[in-house]
């Protein structure tokens, strides 16, 4: 239900919410009460909803593109496999007037890309498709009219694939191990993957304290999300190129017989299964300036419990092919969001955010798949009271900081892979949108 026109890259696989109204905050609503779609990220939020239930619905799309440039040629890479669909739901009802029940559905992690067959980081990982789907049973408990608690129970579904590009050697007999007399004499270029997926167990916690009728203080913590993968991989495609032992030049005559018996002599191993999603806690106070206008600011830490399943290996019958490198794990860092809404008589809703997140993974380790520099977002949207509820509509652009690196860009030949040191640059843009309705009652 969303349009995007302009690509995004490297920005965190965190979203700030599945719904407008969250993206129009740029996820800023700890603390909002009398918001439903706020309580999806905190549960304690739903005894302080003024109707005795509700629901929502949403739908929107996602856009990402990876950008890479060679210091060398000035050549400048962009990835495919950019859109993605997202939803999100939300359901309240009150079952006295200090038990509030709900649920939700949302997704709070995504992630993917697929590089160009010639990009020169394919060897460290040229494809990744990573989400997240979470639904969860909540509740809201009101200890007294200023102070509630909430717990979420439920699961969430993870799903994981990625590729990478691996040279094999090619003997003079593809079908024995190299030896002294079987020599490599040119190179395969092939890509391997892998793909899984598994539904783990995940739990929100939340706590609201209305300090005053015009301050609130919001709290909540989310659950990591962590499961062992089923993962199966693969060849996948035709070969993607021949070379001769210097990883450079064109492969001898005859290569390609014996590339495919190779091939059909080889198999694959998927790699550590191991999927870990950070943990996020926040603390949040809003504050409504005048009838008309509230504002709210966040701080969120997240985990450094990020992890993804190292790539799939090939194995021929001269033993073990590995990627040179491996996705690297995250760290621990802040964020900070705000939003500001007013309303504008008894149809119109105005709303806009900004949220500023550290870097999620070290300078040092950069690499296009994961991303995960500095970002800094800008959000806006709009509701409108129809139909007996109100129509929703959000939007947010994401900025990165540009990434140099040396690290990613080398040559494999029949020695291995070696790095070039060629300076690459990574940068771009994102963007996210979603429409919703809601209807209270």
């Amino acid at each position: 239900m969303g349009v995007s026109v302009l690509p995004v890259i490297a920005q965190s696989m965190a979203l700030p919410a599945a719904d407008p109204v969250g993206i129009a905050r740029s996820g800023a609503q700890v603390a909002y009460g009398y918001s439903l779609e706020a309580a999806t990220t905190n549960p304690a939020l739903l005894s302080s909803l003024k109707e005795k239930g509700g629901f929502y619905v949403a739908g929107g799309l996602e856009m990402s593109v990876i950008q890479q440039s060679l210091e060398s040629n000035q050549q400048t890479r962009t990835s495919t496999d950019r859109n993605r669909f997202i939803g999100g739901f939300g359901l309240a009802a009150r079952l006295s007037p200090a038990l509030t029940l709900g649920l939700k559905l949302d997704e709070p992690y995504l992630r993917h890309g697929k590089l160009l067959d010639d990009a020169p980081s394919r060897y460290m990982g040229d494809g990744i498709d990573l989400s997240a789907r979470r639904m969860e049973g909540q509740a809201a408990w009101a200890l007294n009219p200023n102070l509630s608690v909430g717990l979420g129970l439920g699961m969430a579904r993870l799903s994981y694939e990625s590729t990478s590009m691996m040279r094999l050697g090619l003997p003079n007999d593809p079908t024995l191990p190299v030896s002294a007399t079987n020599a490599v004499d040119g190179l395969v270029e092939q890509r391997v993957g892998q793909s899984g997926n598994k539904v783990v167990p995940s739990y929100s916690l939340g706590l609201r304290w209305a300090i005053s009728p015009r301050w609130t203080l919001g709290f909540t913590h989310q659950s990591g999300l962590k499961g062992d993968l089923n993962l199966k991989s693969e060849f996948r495609d035709a070969n993607h190129g021949l070379f001769a032992n210097d990883g450079l030049s064109i492969a001898p005559r005859g290569a390609d017989i014996r590339a495919a018996s190779l091939l059909a002599s080889s198999q694959t191993t998927a790699g550590n299964p191991t999927l870990e999603l950070p943990s996020q806690t926040t603390i949040g106070v809003r504050h409504r300036i005048t009838p008309m206008v509230t504002w709210e600011t966040d701080l969120r830490w997240t985990s450094a419990s990020l992890r993804v399943p190292s790539f799939a290996t090939a194995q021929t019958p001269s033993g073990t092919v590995t990627a040179p490198s491996e996705l690297p794990r995250g760290k621990s860092h802040l964020s900070l969001n705000a939003s500001v809404e007013v309303e504008l008589g008894r149809s119109w809703t105005l709303r806009s955010g900004l949220s500023l997140d550290q870097r999620s993974v070290d300078e040092s380790s950069a690499e296009p798949l994961l991303g995960g520099p500095r970002t800094a977002a800008f959000s806006f949207g709009a509701g409108y009271k129809v139909w007996g509820g109100e129509l929703n509509v959000g939007y947010q652009y994401r900025q990165s900081e540009d990434q140099d690196t040396r690290r990613l860009d080398g040559v494999w030949s029949s020695t291995g892979f070696r790095n070039a040191s060629t300076r690459m640059r990574m940068e771009g843009m994102g963007h996210l949108m979603a429409l919703g309705f809601k209807m209270m009652f």
